[in-house]
């Protein structure tokens, strides 16, 4: 356990890097020059923690407490108590009562002063099958969180996914070809996203993303059997 604990944190802690550097322009040999963020940045970093958190527990033999057709929702109340937990002040509504924006539902919000961060968050098995849709599912909710952000009403968006599916980190064939979410991939703001169908009749198609985005898959287990994943939309 204690070797599981040492390498989540350390990811934990590159994630949370990356992401600030990468929103606010920070450069890595200058860990203070966005000081005058720190306001705005302290409530990303309790969420990105507190999925490193999660996905450490899920990862270490308590998979078993997620189940049924509301796991996802169970993993996301997980997540709003890791990050109660951490931040007691910290309002959070979801993945109960959700926030709305037009027809969409978010699945949890997060608010503290002027910061206010939209999240979507996906936990899917090997057993859950539906690759091809899940992952055009993935992108729909970086589209959504596009549409959070540039709204003016939330400050940031994150997309949160946690796996034992490792087709999720593989290279996508056939009509999910395009929303391949393979480990590493880096998508470029304006490319075309295009698939025959969809499960999910609102996906617009083609699709089309305004940010440029990497799916930097991090492993949550020694035996690299769970991974998962944070994405910040601007």
């Amino acid at each position: 356990m204690s070797c599981v604990v040492a390498q989540l944190v350390a990811m934990q802690s590159l994630i949370v890097r990356a992401y600030n550097n990468s929103l606010w322009g920070v450069s890595s040999l200058d860990p203070f020059g966005a000081g005058r963020h720190m306001i705005e940045r302290s409530v990303v970093d309790i969420i990105i923690s507190a999925w490193g958190q999660v996905a450490l527990h899920v990862a270490s033999g308590h998979a078993d407490e997620f189940k049924g057709l509301e796991k996802e929702k169970t993993v996301l109340r997980r997540l709003r108590r890791e990050i109660e937990n951490a931040a007691p002040l910290l309002e959070c509504i979801g993945p109960d009562k959700q926030a709305s924006f037009g027809a969409w539902y978010i699945d949890l919000v997060c608010r503290r002063g002027s910061e206010k961060v939209a999240i979507e968050g996906k936990f899917k098995l090997v057993s859950d099958g539906g690759v091809p849709d899940n992952r055009k599912a993935a992108f729909f909710d970086l589209y959504k969180l596009e549409r959070y952000t540039s709204s003016g009403r939330y400050t940031h968006g994150l997309f949160l996914w946690l796996t034992d599916n490792a087709s999720y980190l593989q290279e996508a064939r056939g009509d999910s070809r395009d929303f391949s979410t393979h480990k590493s991939r880096i998508y470029e703001p304006g490319i075309i996203l295009s698939a025959k169908r969809a499960r999910d009749a609102n996906l617009p198609l083609p699709l089309i993303l305004s940010s440029r985005y990497v799916f930097n898959w991090q492993s949550a287990s020694p035996d690299g059997r769970w991974s998962y994943i944070v994405i910040a939309v601007p």
